[in-house]
């Protein structure tokens, strides 16, 4: 859940009577910040405790009170309907006095019409409280959040980079999240130090920062994202498949009805590029890539295989977004067949990992690679577990002069000092493994006689080679056979992109240009409205409320019956006269901040499109007594003061 919808939440269940509510969550002070927002639109008070500080603020002139215990003695002598924000109240559960002090205490929270907030990094509720207690996990900053994050860093002046582009915000900030607000602010700080320009290096930098993430646990391996997509010769077919997959993650794409991908399995020859290619996807996904042990994960204790598998999953739902590299599926589930799926344990674990597979909802992207797909349980690779499944053959003749090319630049030598045409032709049957050895190989014997290396010697490397399509071509040929109908090749057929360039060339292809629509038209008459609304507001920017009504009037019901009002105030009007879908739809991207209200003067519109209710400049510090306007213009970016009370809203219907 994004943090709007943890707030109304946790709005409801404060009006509801909900006597305590443990909120695990290591950002204390973010959300100390914005309960202090929330409480008060509940016309509620907020109370505040911790150990050191005691209660703030305080009650009378006394001693404040420093123990837990002495605190909740004191807890009914405050006014009613107030809240109380208990920090790392946890330790004190451990006292029985203190349980049997709040067991005490729920009759007196619910007459009183108080909650108490037990916030801490752990949730642990005592059996006693069990009933009566509700844990919430709050969630870590979303990406709308983050980018508020970098627009704040990028403001400081000791950084010199320029405004950046959608895309490039896009990227920095899915490279951050799963970090807290407080370290992407040192992570974004940390990488933009110095730079005067947007870079896709920044990308790898600041997934490194999440390396902590997983410390600590033996059967995780995090890997830094190194390789880009220049290392990958050939592969065109997965390389576009894994580009598109990439925009799906990112925050517009939900507007889109887009569901989360969930992986691909990579199958093939050996030394084709699979464990390469699973570098690379993370790499392209800006997410950490972390790779798990499946040897690791059997324990010889009962039930101890099952408990690694479920901490492993739970700590990869935990850091996401992130890929979760299988490296060589078909050997950690060799042998699981008929005969062997007797074996309790492993027909567990595969079955836990297979239903994770088809029903987790984090952003964990699973990257699977197999050299003999045959072993694999049947249900492993069905659609739901894996979105596609890709074969990896040895490389054609384009893609082995690309490696050549690849791997003598890798080493610093000029690729054009030699022919790879012809070191393509004389490689066929050789996979990227061995083509990678034939030019170490020759690149090593040169040093040795010190001189510069030539093309003889890496013909001669070449020539004492044996490739694995020679002493393994039956295996080789029998796992084609089997992949030529059940996945999807890697490699692009070049003999339909030959005739195509070649019709091109002859000018048999014309290409018909036709004026399009607005992509926002496009995507309202498809019925993507929320994805429509966001379009327009990006090309038109600083839109009007009734320039948006009229605009989307002929694709939807724009107009109707209800307004749009801040939730600290709710006789300040932002919009009035709109359908209850409108005002549904534009609430839920204001209070996730997808979109931001800017206020404006009221001169600064049209007459026509003024309501008939006083106008007022600013959100007062205090309630108003009757109902006013508040003019406002609707953007993709925040304003300069931040979103703050403009990012609460709530619809009301309004009188005839």
């Amino acid at each position: 859940m994004k943090t709007a919808d943890i707030l109304q939440d946790l709005q409801r269940r404060i009006v509801a009577g909900y006597p305590i509510l443990m909120l695990q969550t290591h950002e204390e002070q973010r959300w100390e910040d914005l309960l202090a927002e929330l409480v008060p639109d509940l016309d509620r008070g907020l109370i505040t405790w911790s150990v050191t500080a005691g209660p703030q603020p305080v009650l009378n002139d006394g001693s404040p009170p420093r123990t837990a215990l002495e605190f909740l003695e004191q807890l009914p002598q405050y006014p009613s309907e107030h809240v109380f924000l208990l920090k790392d109240f946890h330790v004190d559960l451990d006292r029985p006095e203190v349980v049997r002090k709040l067991r005490d205490l729920l009759p007196v929270l619910r007459q009183q019409k108080k909650t108490l907030l037990l916030i801490s990094p752990v949730s642990t509720i005592p059996v006693e409280l069990a009933k009566d207690v509700t844990a919430i996990e709050l969630p870590l900053p979303d990406a709308e959040e983050l980018r508020e994050v970098l627009r704040l860093c990028l403001s400081h002046e000791a950084l010199m980079v320029p405004p950046l582009a959608m895309g490039e915000e896009i990227r920095l900030v899915q490279a951050a999240l799963g970090l807290t607000a407080a370290e992407a602010r040192r992570a974004f700080s940390k990488i933009l130090l110095g730079v005067e320009q947007f870079d896709e290096a920044l990308i790898p930098q600041l997934v490194a920062e999440k390396r902590h993430l997983i410390q600590g646990s033996n059967l995780l391996e995090f890997f830094d994202l190194e390789e880009s997509l220049r290392d990958v010769g050939g592969l065109e077919a997965l390389k576009e498949w894994i580009e598109q997959r990439a925009m799906a993650f990112r925050p517009e794409a939900q507007t889109r009805g887009m569901t989360t991908p969930r992986g691909v399995l990579l199958a093939g020859v050996q030394g084709c590029g699979k464990s390469l290619s699973a570098r690379v996807i993370a790499r392209i996904l800006g997410f950490p890539l972390v790779r798990m042990d499946m040897g690791r994960l059997l324990e010889s204790t009962r039930g101890g295989s099952e408990q690694n598998l479920r901490e492993v999953l739970q700590l990869m739902e935990a850091i996401s977004p992130a890929v979760l590299w299988l490296e060589e599926l078909d050997k950690a589930f060799a042998g699981f067949d008929d005969d062997a799926s007797n074996d309790a344990t492993m027909s567990r674990l595969v079955g836990r990992f297979l239903t994770w597979m088809q029903e987790h909802q984090a952003p964990v992207f699973v990257v699977a690679t197999a050299n003999n797909v045959a072993k694999l349980p049947p249900e492993m690779l069905r659609r739901g577990r894996f979105d596609e499944l890709f074969f990896v053959d040895l490389p054609n003749y384009h893609e082995r002069q690309e490696i050549y090319r690849i791997h003598l630049s890798k080493r610093g030598w000029n690729p054009e000092k030699f022919d790879l045409d012809a070191l393509a032709e004389l490689s066929d049957g050789f996979s990227g493994a061995e083509i990678e050895e034939v030019v170490n190989s020759a690149i090593i014997e040169s040093f040795a006689d010190d001189r510069m290396p030539t093309q003889a010697d890496l013909l001669a490397a070449r020539e004492r080679t044996v490739p694995l399509s020679v002493t393994m071509e039956d295996e080789i040929f029998a796992l084609r056979e089997w992949a030529r109908s059940r996945c999807r090749a890697a490699t692009p057929d070049f003999r339909v992109m030959q005739v195509m360039e070649d019709e091109e060339r002859k000018g048999e292809l014309v290409e018909y240009h036709q004026k399009k629509q607005p992509r926002w038209m496009q995507l309202a008459e498809h019925g993507q409205f929320g994805a429509a609304i966001l379009d327009f507001i990006d090309v038109t920017d600083n839109v009007t409320w009734p320039q948006l009504i009229q605009q989307f009037e002929p694709y939807f019901p724009t107009r109707g019956d209800y307004g749009l009002v801040f939730r600290s105030d709710t006789k300040i009007v932002i919009c009035v006269r709109i359908s209850l879908q409108f005002a549904e739809l534009l609430g839920d991207f204001i209070d996730g901040r997808r979109l931001f209200l800017h206020p404006v003067t009221p001169q600064s519109l049209p007459a026509h499109e003024r309501p008939q209710l006083p106008a007022i400049t600013e959100l007062p510090s205090q309630k108003v007594d009757r109902a006013v306007w508040l003019p406002t213009t609707l953007r993709l970016i925040p304003p300069p003061q931040g979103s703050g009370r403009f990012a609460r809203v709530i619809r009301i219907r309004m009188g005839k």
